[in-house]
């Protein structure tokens, strides 16, 4: 029931977004006269191509990845178009209160609006352009740590972490093939996906065998996944989903950790938990008895940061947030979790928030980038 209000909000503060938008652009285009027509035709087209690539499941479906990415798009084209909007109405309503109009500018308002349309298109496509390139292109960033604790007879352990691929939809082989190669550079000891493989349903990911690259993953002691909200929102388009979905990772090498702790080399435990989203053990109901061990954590949604710090874990390692992905979403992201993105220390306790290596919707970033969170630690 929650979870068909918020989609039945969602669609209504969409709808009411594409008319406003539409009206005011159908506004702007008056010195175009009857071509305005075609104008409303691609307006709908692409507004309604939005839902039908983010809410309708087509089982066996390979909808061409392009109306996938330009469905997508829609969404960050709507926000920055009503950005726009606003900046134009508060100088516009600015100028009626000082009488500030030019004869020129109300003599050719209607070509005037043309250009300030045509203006707003260029600077929408330099967004998309330094967006697209965000997204698509993955950079490493992460921190060094230093453990007061024995890890058997290793001294330093590298962990390279990814989260969010949000493989499927508008992200496949080509981008998940990038982000392994990149890993592949960074020598790890041990790889993590700490959620949100999947962009929701499972099933187009296992019919073409996306996850095949991630065989190709060099490390010492195993990849390693979690859950995120994603796989289980899955379950709303095709029951079974998530269980398909963690045991296609498990078929290419990947150990799904599901509420549960793994002794890694007789050095380390890592723990892997269940999404936040759905019923799951307290973290003091997993931890093992450690023997004085380094113990890292996954955890998809960085809620409740202080339980880590309460039971002592070194490190924990999340994701989720996207930093917002498009500005000014960040800022909203920043003020619901405690970390959004980054580094962050509590006590004893390290954490790192990572934005995503992959984007939700749109393949655009305008706040954070394409990330791989790199995490050196040395034990003493």
């Amino acid at each position: 029931m929650r979870t068909i209000m918020f989609v039945l909000i969602a669609l209504s503060i969409y709808i009411a977004g594409n008319v406003y938008l539409y009206l005011r652009t159908w506004q702007a285009l008056e010195y175009i006269g009857r071509f305005r027509l075609w104008y409303g035709v691609a307006f709908w087209t692409m507004a309604i191509l939005f839902i039908a690539v983010n809410f309708i499941r087509m089982p066996g479906s390979n909808l061409p990845n392009v109306l996938q990415v330009i469905g997508s798009a829609w969404l960050a084209i709507m926000l920055y178009g009503l950005l726009a909007l606003i900046v134009i109405d508060i100088v516009r309503f600015t100028g009626r209160l000082v009488h500030c109009h030019p004869a020129s500018f109300v003599s050719h308002y209607p070509l005037f609006k043309l250009y300030l349309f045509a203006g707003v298109l260029a600077v929408l496509a330099a967004v998309f352009i330094f967006g697209y390139r965000n997204a698509r292109f993955p950079k490493v960033t992460g921190m060094e740590i230093a453990v007061n604790k024995q890890a058997g007879e290793m001294k330093e352990l590298k962990v390279v972490m990814v989260s969010d691929l949000h493989l499927g939809r508008t992200a496949g082989i080509a981008f998940l093939r990038r982000v392994v190669d990149r890993i592949n550079e960074l020598d790890a000891d041990v790889v993590l996906l700490a959620g949100d493989t999947f962009d929701g349903d499972s099933e187009p990911v296992i019919r073409n065998d996306m996850c095949r690259e991630l065989v190709r993953l060099k490390n010492r002691l195993g990849v390693y996944a979690i859950a995120g909200n994603h796989e289980y929102i899955g379950e709303q388009f095709a029951k079974g989903s998530a269980r398909k979905a963690f045991e296609y990772l498990a078929s290419r090498g990947v150990t799904v950790l599901v509420d549960t702790a793994v002794l890694v080399n007789n050095s380390f435990y890592l723990i892997g938990r269940n999404d936040h989203s759905v019923r799951r053990k307290a973290l003091a109901e997993i931890l093992p008895a450690t023997d004085g061990r380094p113990v890292i954590v996954m955890d998809h949604q960085p809620f409740r940061l202080e339980e880590a710090q309460q039971a002592g874990i070194d490190l924990q390692l999340s994701g989720h947030t996207h930093h917002g992905q498009m500005f000014p979403i960040n800022l909203i992201t920043r003020k619901i979790y405690e970390q959004d993105w980054g580094a962050l220390q509590k006590g004893h306790t390290h954490y790192y928030v990572s934005c995503g290596a992959g984007t939700w919707g749109p393949v655009l970033r305008t706040a954070g980038y394409s990330e791989i969170v790199f995490v050196k630690m040395t034990f003493r």
